[in-house]
């Protein structure tokens, strides 16, 4: 990250492609009329929208700029290539809204069009691939519909879903959300998620339908999958994006009323706050009066976050090797764990889950660290990875960690 949050008289440290990237996004989603910063290179805001994968959105805030028309061209023919993989997607999760009524499995969709819905244009909204949510009991039936329909589940063990491929469709198959947290938050989220098929709604979108969450449900998946995503590789300026105009739909008094006591309960109240003081200042969200006073540094040390990862960590080969020094999957919050004790911790959490019989036999641990050191090393040699430099993985780690403390995520209150 540019700076610590402990620097209190210094201003962010945005770059003018960061500056514009920002007011073409706030102007599109929000119309906020926000001026371009003189001088900027217009090659370079194009790159920066898509490395943040919002250049629909991007484009739209720059059609009232003098951007060259060469740079407009391959901008547009971004879009549009966005645009018909979004056309694809959609229809990949009406398709998958058919077989799960057809096979008489509850399922609810995560984020994707569930979070497009909320965008004033939906279409804008980049999508990736279709995620969505079965009840645990559920899991082996629906992957038999999946199967049926010639999609491959794909042999990786995974702390939260299934995958299943009939290239060029990539499902995400759920049994919880991602970044559901450990200990008596992570108790607290599956409580609340008990109800969510119950409280789920059926929406139209393009050409059929989809079965989202509630609004109770959506704000907390997607806090969650921004938090696990922020300890992880991290988050771009559509995961900001998703969470502004989430936060913009819904009153003050309708905010408290759905999430307050809940969030409060799991410890995500203040992370909620931060993203949607966030949001506005720099994506002009309107104001709303619930996340309390202003904490511009953390404002600052969130969306400078954003710049330096790109949308899941694109920009920083370090990013994902830096988070096995920060969380354990972004599944403990921040605490004070030494960065060596953290990486033993975060090493442990990938041989469980690859090993799953070592969460019993914890004599494997030690030869899961080996097995897994070496092939790494020879993923090296043989030009599959990237040789590390471990002090810089080490110094981004603490910079990151000491900003993402404050957030006091899972911590209650």
């Amino acid at each position: 990250m540019r700076r610590s949050i402990r620097n209190k008289n210094k201003i962010s440290d945005l770059s003018i492609t960061d500056q514009a990237v920002l007011a073409l996004t706030a102007n599109a989603l929000f119309d906020a009329r926000r001026p371009v910063p003189a001088g900027a290179d217009w090659q370079q805001v194009y790159e920066e929208c898509c490395h943040q994968a919002v250049p629909a959105l991007g484009l739209r805030g720059a059609q009232a700029a003098e951007v060259p028309e060469n740079i407009l061209k391959k901008w547009r023919q971004t879009v549009i290539a966005a645009a018909y993989n979004n056309l694809r997607v959609s229809w990949e999760h009406n398709e998958l809204d058919r077989l799960m009524k057809s096979a008489k499995i509850p399922y609810v969709i995560l984020k994707g069009c569930a979070s497009a819905l909320y965008y004033p244009r939906p279409a804008e909204r980049v999508m990736g691939d279709v995620d969505f949510l079965v009840k645990k009991k559920d899991l082996e039936r629906a992957g038999k519909v999946l199967e049926q329909e010639g999609f491959v589940p794909w042999d990786e063990e995974h702390i939260c879903h299934v995958v299943y491929r009939k290239p060029p469709s990539h499902y995400e198959m759920h049994f919880e959300p991602a970044g559901v947290p450990y200990g008596r938050a992570g108790d607290l989220v599956r409580e609340y998620m008990k109800d969510v098929m119950d409280q789920a709604r059926d929406v139209e979108y393009e050409n059929g339908t989809i079965t989202c969450p509630s609004h109770f449900h959506h704000g907390l998946v997607i806090l969650l999958h921004t938090s696990h995503h922020l300890l992880g590789e991290g988050i771009g300026l559509r995961h900001l994006c998703d969470w502004a105009v989430f936060a913009a739909s819904l009153s003050d008094e309708e905010f408290r009323e759905i999430f307050e006591e809940k969030f409060r309960a799991v410890g995500v109240w203040k992370f909620a706050g931060i993203l949607t003081r966030t949001a506005e200042r720099w994506l002009g969200c309107p104001h709303r009066e619930w996340p309390g006073d202003q904490e511009t540094e953390l404002e600052d040390a969130i969306i400078e976050d954003i710049f330096d990862s790109g949308n899941f960590g694109r920009k920083s080969e370090y990013r994902s090797y830096e988070t096995y020094l920060i969380s354990s999957r972004g599944k403990g919050g921040v605490g004070r764990t030494s960065m060596l004790h953290q990486m033993i911790l975060s090493l442990n959490e990938i041989i469980h889950t690859k090993w799953p019989v070592s969460r019993k036999l914890w004599l494997l641990l030690p030869f899961g660290w080996g097995y897994y050191g070496i092939r790494y090393f020879v993923k090296i040699c043989r030009g599959q990875r990237s040789a590390l430099h471990p002090g810089k993985v080490i110094s981004g780690a603490a910079k990151r960690k000491e900003v993402y403390r404050e957030f006091r995520l899972f911590e209650r209150g």
